[in-house]
């Protein structure tokens, strides 16, 4: 055998130099496909996972939410007698206007409350604007405290949502009169040659105020502390009044007491 030329030599040389990269190539390759083996195998699952998230979301878009419409014979004047856990019970009365607004009165009674030396009973007061929660189906009482919400047992009967074991449960009193108790308001209060009227912060509610009381000391106190007879923060003790026939509001509102005036104060 002849030996081999130059020619033929350095093509041998150049092959057995590439063979290392040759198994570098090959090793790669063989792991590009053992990946794409894996991924094969785990495509079923992909798919499958997939699927029911995307059922899944589907159900949850479409499902429709449950909603109550507003009863019709919600509005009214519902009492009871609330359990107390440091009194003998609390007497509470709740107007719930149809015009949006409320007024609750929770009256302590103790147990010597019968008695002709007994203290009178401590009373509180809430007032604000209700809503119906059509998803909830209750009604919510918004004042200055925490939100009260309220389920409807039937046309005759609310219950508070509260966290104990007694029920709270307030019966539709028709024979209640109207509100009517003498109770500290802040609200905005102006006055002109025709008359006052005073707008409570928290209903909204804005009364003509009645020529009786200390109407005649609100007056002064604008005269004196607001002569340019801007709408003024304004702090008194009041009742609500049947208005007189004939008149455009079905209510007025009566100073008892005139209390505080805060020209270019609003509410």
């Amino acid at each position: 055998m002849e030996p081999a030329g130059p020619v033929q030599a350095a093509r041998t040389v150049t092959r057995t130099a590439a063979g290392p990269a040759n198994v570098m190539h090959l090793l790669v390759a063989l792991r590009q496909q053992w990946k794409i083996a894996v991924m094969l195998r785990r495509l079923p699952m992909i798919l499958a996972l997939s699927v029911l998230f995307s059922g899944c979301g589907r159900d949850t878009a479409s499902a429709p939410e449950t909603r109550t419409p507003l009863p019709a014979t919600l509005a009214g004047v519902y009492a009871g007698e609330l359990p107390c856990s440091n009194c003998a019970a609390i007497e509470a009365t709740l107007w719930l206007r149809s015009d949006g607004r409320f007024f609750f009165r929770q009256r302590l009674r103790d147990g010597a409350a019968s008695s002709a030396t007994a203290e009178a009973p401590l009373t509180t007061y809430g007032l604000g604007r209700w809503a119906w929660d059509e998803i909830a189906a209750e009604a919510v009482l918004r004042g200055a405290g925490p939100e009260r919400r309220l389920i409807v047992r039937d046309e005759q009967q609310l219950q508070l949502r509260v966290p104990s074991p007694t029920p709270h449960v307030l019966t539709r009193d028709p024979a209640t009169p109207p509100f009517g108790d003498r109770i500290a308001l802040d609200g905005e209060s102006a006055v002109s040659k025709n008359g006052a009227s005073f707008t409570e912060c928290l209903t909204g509610l804005t009364f003509a105020v009645a020529d009786a009381g200390a109407y005649r000391e609100l007056r002064r106190q604008h005269r004196r502390l607001n002569p340019r007879g801007d709408v003024a923060r304004t702090t008194v003790e009041a009742h609500l009044v049947a208005a007189e026939k004939g008149t455009t509001t079905t209510e007025r509102l009566v100073v008892d007491r005139f209390i505080t005036l805060k020209p270019g104060k609003s509410c």
